[in-house]
C-alpha cells in the first residue's frame, strides 16, 4: 500500500471552499490531486466523480446541463475536468443561479484556462490552487516554511543539519511524487519513463496534435539545461522545428505542469518582460531520469557539471511549493545585470524587500560564491533583507554584513 504523506496545501482549499463556489486544485498527474479532494469530500459529503471514467464522460459530453443539474446544490468533485470541457459553462450558469461556497471542487492535470472546448474563464467565481509534487517537509512529516522562519531568526550562527552530500543526491534522484518515492534505484526510473510517455501519448491529446517524440525530446532538453535560461531559438535549432513551434511546445508542456519558469527581476515591472525566464522541470527526480543521471553519476566526478543545475531546481521547486503554504507571502525570481553579475534566485517580499539565494553545490561556502550577492545589497540598501549561500555542507554561519551560509536543508529544517 501506497505511504500517506500530510499535504500542508490543505488548509488553504478548506479556506477557498468557505467562501468561493467554485475551488479549483490543479497540478501535474500523480501528484496526489485525487487523494486530497477524497478528503475533503469526506469531510463536506460531497459526490465525487471523475471523468476519467469513460461512461461519466459520456455523460457529460453528450448533455453538460443536465449532467450538472443532476447534482442539485450539494457539493460535488469534478475530478479530472479537463477531460470533459464543456461543463464549464453549464458549471458557471449553476454559480451565477446559486453562489453558495465550495459547491463545486473540480481537479485538474492540465491548465483550464489553456484547454480547448473550456469557454470561460469562470473569473470572479472560481479560485485556482496548484498541487505540486511533495516537498521535503511533507516526506519529512514536518511543516516547512523557510522564508518566514529565516524572516523570524536573527541570528543562525552554530546552526547545522545532518544531511549528507549522498542524502541530498538521493532526495533529489527522488523528487516528488508519492509514487515515485515508494520505489528505488531501477524500478522508479522505469516508473519515471513510463509516466512521461504515457503523458505525452495521452493527456497531451487533450491540449496539442503535436508529435509526442518531438515534445518528449523538448522536454528532455530543458532537463538538461535545468534552471538555463528560456531560449526557444535554441530549442527549435536542436529540436529542427520554427521557433514560434518550439515556444509552443514549451508552453504546452508547461500547462501540463511538467515545466516551471521563473521569472527575470528587475525594479521596473515592464522590464521583466524583457528579462529572460530561467525554465526547469517541475521534479528534480523527473529532470535527472530525462538526463539519464543517477545518484551514483551525481557523485562520481563526472557528474560535477550536471549536479549544479539539478540542485538549483531541486531549491527552486521547493521554495514554489512552499509558496503556496508560507505564512509569509513571496514571489520567486532570478536577477542578472547585463555586465553578468548575477543572484539564482530571489525571494521578493511586500514592499519591494528582497532576499537573495545563491546555490552551490559545494561542501561548504567561499566568500566569493556571495559576489552577486554583495553586488545586489550594495544596489538596493535597505530593501535588501539578507542573502544566503545554500550549500551541501553541514553547518551555517555569517559571512558578512547580511550575508549567511547555510545548509540547503534549512529549507526544510530551520
Amino acid at each position: 500500500m501506497q505511504e500517506q504523506y500530510p499535504r500542508w496545501i490543505v488548509g488553504r482549499v478548506r479556506e477557498a471552499l468557505a467562501d468561493t463556489p467554485v475551488v479549483v486544485v490543479q497540478g501535474a498527474r500523480q501528484t496526489g490531486k485525487s487523494t486530497l479532494t477524497a478528503e475533503l469530500a469526506k469531510e463536506s459529503g460531497a459526490t465525487v466523480v471523475t471523468l476519467d471514467d469513460p461512461e461519466a464522460r459520456l455523460a457529460a459530453e453528450a448533455d453538460p446541463e443536465s449532467f450538472i443539474a443532476g447534482f442539485g446544490g450539494g457539493p460535488v468533485v469534478l475530478d479530472e475536468i479537463q477531460r470533459a470541457p464543456q461543463l464549464i459553462l453549464p458549471i458557471k450558469a449553476a454559480v451565477d443561479r446559486d453562489r453558495q461556497p465550495g459547491r463545486f471542487l473540480l481537479t485538474g492535470s492540465a491548465d483550464l484556462m489553456r484547454v480547448p472546448g473550456a469557454e470561460d474563464s469562470l473569473a470572479g467565481r472560481a479560485e485556482t490552487i496548484r498541487l505540486r509534487p511533495l516537498s521535503q517537509g511533507e516526506v519529512g512529516r514536518r511543516q516547512d516554511d523557510f522564508v518566514a522562519r529565516f524572516l523570524a531568526e536573527p541570528d543562525l550562527s552554530g546552526w547545522s543539519s545532518s544531511w549528507s552530500r549522498e542524502r541530498y543526491v538521493d532526495a533529489i534522484c527522488a523528487g516528488g511524487y508519492p509514487t515515485a518515492l515508494a520505489r528505488n534505484g531501477e524500478r522508479r526510473r522505469v516508473w519515471l519513463a513510463d509516466y512521461v510517455d504515457r503523458l505525452m501519448r495521452g493527456d497531451l491529446r487533450d491540449l496539442t496534435t503535436a508529435s509526442p517524440a518531438r515534445l518528449r525530446k523538448v522536454l528532455a532538453l530543458l532537463a538538461g539545461a535545468q534552471t538555463g535560461e528560456l531560449v526557444p531559438a535554441r530549442i527549435a535549432r536542436d529540436v529542427g522545428v520554427a521557433e514560434g513551434t518550439a515556444r509552443g511546445d514549451v508552453q504546452r508542456l508547461s500547462d501540463l505542469y511538467l515545466v516551471d519558469s521563473v521569472p527575470g527581476w528587475s525594479r521596473s515591472r515592464t522590464r521583466r518582460v524583457v528579462a529572460r525566464a530561467k525554465a526547469h522541470v517541475a521534479d528534480s527526480g523527473l529532470a535527472a531520469m530525462l538526463s539519464n543521471l543517477e545518484a551514483d553519476d551525481l557523485l562520481s566526478h563526472l557528474g560535477v557539471n550536471h549536479l549544479g543545475g539539478l540542485l538549483e531546481g531541486f531549491v527552486s521547486n521547493e521554495l514554489l511549493r512552499q509558496s503556496s503554504w508560507s505564512s509569509t507571502r513571496f514571489d520567486l525570481s532570478h536577477y542578472r545585470e547585463a555586465g553578468g553579475a548575477e543572484v539564482d534566485l530571489l525571494v521578493e517580499l511586500r514592499g519591494g524587500k528582497v532576499l537573495g539565494l545563491e546555490v552551490k553545490a559545494s561542501s561548504t561556502a567561499r566568500p566569493d560564491h556571495a559576489t552577486g550577492l554583495m553586488r545586489l545589497r550594495d544596489r538596493l540598501g535597505d530593501d535588501f533583507v539578507a542573502g544566503v549561500v545554500l550549500h551541501l555542507g553541514e553547518r551555517a554561519w555569517n559571512m558578512g554584513e547580511r550575508l549567511w551560509a547555510l545548509p540547503v536543508a534549512a529549507l526544510w529544517e530551520l
